[in-house]
């Protein structure tokens, strides 16, 4: 498999990871409970609207930028120049995520796993991308 195929691939496997989102908007508050207190052992999730509001947004913008992510990969030849974009715009929103996880003192797990693998996916985005231009 050449280093260009890999990159659409790996863009495209994240697009459809982060589509998995969209449903989540629809969830009921009860729902959302259980995942947060019983699952994810932070506590009764909290019952205002702001709370709602959040976590339902949030969602539906995960699911915006897997949509954005899919059509690049869908027209490759065309949007392949937005790879090394998506994989910095990954890269410093890993950094972000993993001061805000800091901030709100998610579990320690956490913290050490969703920033830092999000920037680590960007790396190796550029990586691929960098790879598939030498090879061109």
């Amino acid at each position: 498999m050449t280093a260009d195929r890999a990159l659409c691939l790996l863009l495209r496997l994240d697009a459809l990871v982060v589509l998995c989102a969209a449903p989540c908007a629809l969830l009921p508050v009860p729902w959302m409970d259980f995942v947060h207190d019983r699952w994810l052992g932070l506590g009764p999730f909290p019952d205002s609207p702001i709370a709602r509001y959040m976590a339902r947004s949030l969602s539906l913008v995960y699911a915006l930028h897997g949509a954005t992510v899919l059509a690049v990969t869908l027209n490759w030849d065309r949007y392949r120049p937005l790879a090394p974009v998506l994989a910095w715009l990954h890269i410093v929103f890993g950094l972000g995520m993993l001061a805000v996880d800091l901030d709100a003192r998610v579990p320690w797990y956490w913290a050490a796993t969703e920033g830092p693998g999000i920037a680590t996916y960007g790396a190796v985005l550029l990586l691929l991308y960098r790879r598939a231009n030498r090879a061109r």
